[in-house]
């Protein structure tokens, strides 16, 4: 009797942790870095990736902000987790300096940046200006070049 319990207890525990593990595809690291065609870096920029895949519309956008020299790393899920693999679209929006403290948030906390130094250009993810990959084996390393 104990050995059967024992036995159902141990299908159980196996069938839970079959259903807690997460399905598709795991995100890879991604970084990267924002500078205009001048070499200049793109700080406090929000870099987004949108899936082109039509079935993954829906899919949760990876983000980062960029720091002073233009530099990011991608969050899908968790802090600096990266992105899934796939093709995506990329928008990029650089706020100007409203102030000594200005920094861009995603939180909506803190100061706010002043109007967008790309003028919206490179906003649009249905008409992207930038394309990026993400390899299933990870690593990537974009390098994005804007105009404002």
């Amino acid at each position: 009797m104990k050995s059967n319990i024992l036995l159902f207890g141990t299908m159980v525990c196996s069938l839970l942790m079959v259903g807690c593990s997460s399905s598709g595809p795991a995100p890879v690291s991604v970084k990267g870095t924002v500078k205009t065609k001048k070499g200049q870096p793109c700080d406090n920029a929000l870099v987004v990736l949108h899936p082109t895949a039509k079935d993954r519309l829906n899919d949760p956008k990876p983000v980062a902000t960029t720091d002073a020299e233009g530099k990011f790393v991608l969050t899908t899920f968790a802090v600096d987790d990266g992105a899934l693999p796939g093709d995506y679209s990329v928008t990029v929006v650089w706020p100007g300096k409203s102030g000594p403290e200005s920094k861009f948030s995603l939180s909506g906390e803190g100061a706010a940046g002043g109007a967008d130094q790309l003028k919206g250009k490179y906003g649009n993810p249905s008409q992207p200006l930038l394309k990026a990959t993400v390899p299933a084996q990870g690593g990537a390393d974009l390098m994005l070049e804007v105009e404002p």
